[in-house]
């Protein structure tokens, strides 16, 4: 619906180079690829909030840029080996339940700012917002566990396209164990799995009889708080909790239905030719074979080639 008004091709064409370039992290490119999947076309309500628990994600970034640009510092580059995120999940009344970034609602609601009244000024204070943001880095994927009943669906994004695709619910295989720790003044006992290639120990609190827990980790007796893989290069830690009564939200996008590693093909593609990925999606628009990189100089197609490398291995 965006598509047609040509102030707004103008500002995403000029604007989603330069703000992944210079402002985030490349892999953020895939927002701004296309306005009319990329923006909600409304919200379906699935649920009613009854609590939220806040977590922070430590984790690798699932593409990171083969070589330092000219144009980048050493502690930039050096950021770009680990990535901090603010997650949430809302555990409904019924049993649904949704694990989103935070970071990634904040910047949804900035661009919908944007869009919703594109001008030279409102572009501008839009690029200062978020070069003073903590919107950096954030996961592209939205978890809904029992929806529909019994399984898991999830969406995700890679430029223009939204995807989504379900899963079977409390696949894992867990080991409980006697050892304990303390996580937010709650007991909280451990137990350990094997997915999808890596190595997890969860600690859960039996005290909270919720069966879920972060990212696509349920199944244990007790709200999973805590998860950090073998290498604890993924590291989920929950930092607070709190009542809520508010809608739990599934947003309404043109998705194309697939499976999880359809999306891991076509995220590895893009990882190839971020900029031709996605400039291939603008009708009419030759692909350059280089840009600006907001900083005075320019960057080349070849330098901005990533390496994927996915949460789930297998």
């Amino acid at each position: 619906m965006y598509l047609c008004d040509p102030k707004i091709l103008k500002f995403m064409k000029r604007y989603f180079l330069l703000l992944a370039i210079s402002l985030i992290p490349l892999f953020v490119m895939s927002q701004f690829g296309g306005v009319g999947s990329f923006l909600p076309k409304g919200y379906e309500t699935l649920d009613t909030t009854a609590f939220r628990v806040f977590y922070e994600f430590n984790y690798p970034p699932a593409l990171k840029t083969v070589k330092r640009l000219a144009s980048e510092s050493v502690e930039d580059s050096l950021k770009q080996e680990k990535s901090a995120d603010y997650m949430v999940l809302e555990l409904g009344t019924t049993g649904i339940s949704k694990f989103y970034s935070d970071y990634k609602r904040m910047l949804d609601s900035m661009i919908m700012d944007v869009l919703n009244n594109v001008t030279q000024q409102k572009i501008a204070q839009f690029q200062e917002t978020l070069q003073n943001s903590n919107v950096k880095k954030y996961d592209e994927r939205e978890i809904f566990k029992n929806y529909p009943e019994g399984k898991m669906t999830v969406t995700d994004q890679a430029a223009i396209n939204s995807f989504t695709y379900t899963e079977e619910l409390n696949e894992i295989q867990w080991q409980i164990t006697s050892d304990t720790l303390t996580c937010l003044n709650y007991l909280c006992q451990k137990a350990t799995c094997d997915f999808r290639g890596r190595r997890y120990e969860a600690w859960f609190a039996p005290e909270i009889p919720v069966n879920d827990g972060p990212w696509k980790f349920s199944g244990l007796p007790g709200l999973i708080l805590y998860v950090k893989d073998s290498t604890e290069k993924y590291v989920i830690k929950a930092v607070g909790i709190e009542y809520a009564n508010v809608p739990l939200k599934f947003a309404q996008k043109d998705y194309i239905k697939t499976n999880r590693k359809e999306v891991d093909k076509i995220k590895k593609r893009y990882a190839e030719d971020p900029l031709g990925y996605t400039m291939s999606s603008f009708p009419g628009v030759q692909i350059p074979e280089s840009v600006p990189d907001g900083k005075g100089g320019m960057v080349s197609r070849e330098d901005l080639k990533m390496i994927y490398n996915p949460m789930e291995l297998e």
